[in-house]
């Protein structure tokens, strides 16, 4: 699938006005001229723009259609894999604080790996160690409050 420029301009248009927009309520920072603003106001700035150059560049190419559907987009099973993907990162940010990153990890991998019809045997193997290694490496390496959910808490 191939979005046009000036689907694209359009989209971040709209996004680099709405951080703008939303950046100017975040706090000033006292007996500084600059404030927790700032950057967050200099990126939307940057995305304005560059929406707006796509925006221009595309109603000068060609405006119409918006979406193209590419070779690979034509494929049986192609569009359903693209909205399990989207489910799966969806069904990450719901459930992830009450299962916790380990659970939700290894339910997202069983669907993606099925549904690239990997044998279950490898499914589960590669399923459970990818979440463990993850949560090993997020969590005492790099330091990132992974949620925690109903697992106790493991050793590292």
């Amino acid at each position: 699938m191939r979005f046009s420029d000036t689907m694209l301009g359009a989209m971040l248009l709209v996004f680099g006005l709405a951080v703008g927009i939303y950046s100017q309520t975040f706090p000033a920072i006292p007996g500084q001229r600059y404030g927790a603003a700032a950057f967050p106001t200099a990126i939307a700035i940057g995305f304005v723009g560059c929406g707006l150059v796509l925006l221009v560049r595309g109603f000068r190419a060609a405006p119409f259609p918006l979406i193209t559907r590419t070779e690979w987009t034509r494929k049986p099973g192609a569009m359903p894999a693209i909205l399990v993907t989207i489910l799966c990162v969806v069904a990450y940010i719901f459930f992830a604080r009450h299962l916790g990153f380990i659970p939700i990890s290894i339910l997202i991998l069983i669907v993606l790996f099925r549904m690239l019809r990997v044998p279950w045997w490898q499914t589960l193997m590669f399923a459970f160690a990818a979440a463990f290694v993850c949560d090993f490496v997020f969590r005492s390496i790099l330091l990132v409050p992974l949620p925690q959910g109903f697992m106790p808490r493991l050793p590292w």
